[in-house]
């Protein structure tokens, strides 16, 4: 893949349109054309479905559209850093991106590996002029000499040196996408397990997983329930794919990547004939020497942590909150009047009834965040199109 095909496919994908990719980057309709056709000849991926009326991107080219966009931002990263190596400023124009050119790279790393543009010729299956070329073009593009050239031998310059090790690990990331993107469009026998919480998007959910299963029928969808407590580790021990788990202090632990995919506020949730159930608001404080109601930890997790640290934080009395075992158990000791639960509000559209009242707080720092979250390293490559659901919810 070279830049100019991969420059051409990244266009496409943001218009969805080869005409006005084509008006974008400066080419002619045919031209983008064959240049996206020859990259999924090469790469033996259907990027784009095609009819009279539009151009989409196929599961296989949303993956792998989300993928070059990292790698291309990455590499921006190595041209700046091989740069101020050397001691000189940026001197790439690279136009509305630079675009990486995986066949240079790959040249470039051949020759850095065997310190030999014959030896390198030959393990790329190219003429040492083919690859010397590719090399050539790469260093002008960079605006930086990657080798010292003498008479009989090559060496790395000090800014080839730095610049070989991160091409490494960009060629082998660009080898596994590869991989990854082949496995979405063949799709026989991927399976993408989903882990649903209680209360949360249950109304949606089923409408998007559909949704997916449509644009990859041959992927088999499993559903899997997981408590609070328990999301973020299923997540990172690889039971299920994605999940979906409340953000209270809008932060994702370590080697979690997440999408908000719903913003809530908190809200006193209280039986509809409790003293405080006519107010149109109320605050924090107005709630001491209430008996609480909360999520059992082992169940609730984040959530109890926070609900002990909003107490803490409020003077309220933790003391005196009741945990319940799960959610219906909760909100039937509310209906029967034992107590107030500070809840999102969405949780209502699933476990409220006429005799459960929720009352607006006041205070700052009760925003919500509900995310659908998945594993940094490791991911389903089938993620990106189920995502893709989300931003039309």
């Amino acid at each position: 893949m070279d830049a100019r095909q991969l420059r051409s496919f990244l266009a496409v994908a943001r218009c969805l349109s080869f005409s006005k990719a084509a008006r974008h980057i400066g080419m002619t309709q045919p031209t983008i054309s064959y240049q996206v056709a020859t990259l999924e000849r090469s790469l033996g991926l259907k990027l784009f479905a095609r009819n009279t009326l539009a151009v989409r991107l196929t599961p296989t080219g949303l993956y792998f559209y989300g993928q070059m966009q990292r790698l291309c931002a990455e590499y921006e990263g190595m041209v700046a850093q091989c740069q101020v190596t050397s001691g000189g400023g940026p001197q790439v124009d690279g136009g509305p991106g630079l675009c990486l050119d995986v066949r240079q790279l790959q040249c470039f790393h051949a020759v850095a590996s065997s310190q030999s543009f014959t030896k390198a010729g030959q393990s790329a299956l190219m003429t040492r002029p083919g690859i010397s070329y590719q090399v050539v073009s790469l260093e002008k593009s960079l605006g930086e000499n990657l080798f010292q050239r003498r008479h009989n031998s090559i060496a790395l310059t000090e800014a080839g040196s730095a610049f070989a090790k991160q091409v490494h690990g960009l060629l082998v990331d660009y080898d596994r996408i590869l991989i990854h993107a082949r496995g979405i469009g063949t799709g026989e026998g991927r399976v993408l397990t989903i882990g649903f919480l209680d209360g949360v998007l249950m109304q949606a959910l089923p409408g998007l997983i559909r949704a997916f299963s449509m644009a990859c029928p041959r992927v088999r969808v499993k559903t899997k329930h997981v408590s609070l407590a328990h999301m973020l580790d299923a997540i990172h021990a690889g039971e299920i794919d994605c999940g979906f788990a409340p953000t209270f202090d809008h932060v994702c632990p370590v080697n979690i990547q997440s999408q908000v995919v719903l913003r809530d506020r908190m809200v006193a949730v209280m039986s509809e004939d409790h003293p405080l159930a006519s107010r149109e608001k109320l605050r924090l404080s107005h709630l001491k020497g209430q008996v609480l109601l909360s999520l059992a930890e082992s169940v609730g997790g984040l959530g109890v942590k926070w609900h002990k640290a909003l107490c803490a934080k409020y003077d309220l009395e933790c003391s005196l909150t009741e945990y319940a075992p799960d959610f219906p158990s909760m909100f039937m000791a509310i209906g029967m009047g034992r107590g107030i639960a500070i809840q999102p509000r969405q949780i209502l559209q699933e476990y409220g009834n006429p005799r459960i009242r929720a009352v607006a707080l006041e205070d700052e720092g009760l925003d919500v965040e509900f995310v659908v979250a998945w594993r940094t390293e490791g991911s389903n490559p089938l993620l990106p199109t189920f995502l893709e659901g989300f931003t039309r919810v």
